[in-house]
């Protein structure tokens, strides 16, 4: 039997339900589960978002390196930025710019704490 609070979870998005009061382990495990069942049903960005704040840097690492070895940059940026993982972060950054999206890239770099990249970003491709 699925755990009522990941189904509702599903439903209703992540905010339909009050964790606070679950311990970290608790938590996590039902976000994470959340998370899993959102990224089968093809919804990527709201698995990411969940697995983010599930807190499993792990997972967000593999799923990111998946996504890149697929070409799929922009999700790969995505659950790269929770894990503050600088390497992975601008990689991804220079994949964004490849592809035109320069607001995710600068995103992207200021995750990596790379205020240079980010900021030449915003100043020479940001729509003005």
């Amino acid at each position: 039997m699925d755990n009522p609070i990941v189904e509702k979870i599903l439903k209703e998005g992540v905010s339909s339900v009050n964790l606070s009061m679950l311990d970290e382990k608790s938590r996590k495990k039902i976000l994470t589960d959340a998370g899993e069942k959102l990224y089968k049903q093809g919804k990527l960005v709201e698995a990411i978002e969940i697995l983010a704040k599930a807190g499993d840097k792990d997972r967000l690492i593999r799923l990111g390196d998946m996504f890149m070895s697929e070409n799929k940059a922009e999700l790969a940026a995505l659950c790269f930025m929770p894990t503050k993982d600088k390497e992975r972060l601008n990689y991804a950054g220079v994949k964004c710019i490849e592809l035109k999206n320069y607001k995710l890239a600068a995103m992207v770099y200021e995750a990596a704490e790379n205020a240079q990249m980010a900021s030449f970003i915003q100043q020479n491709f940001a729509p003005k």
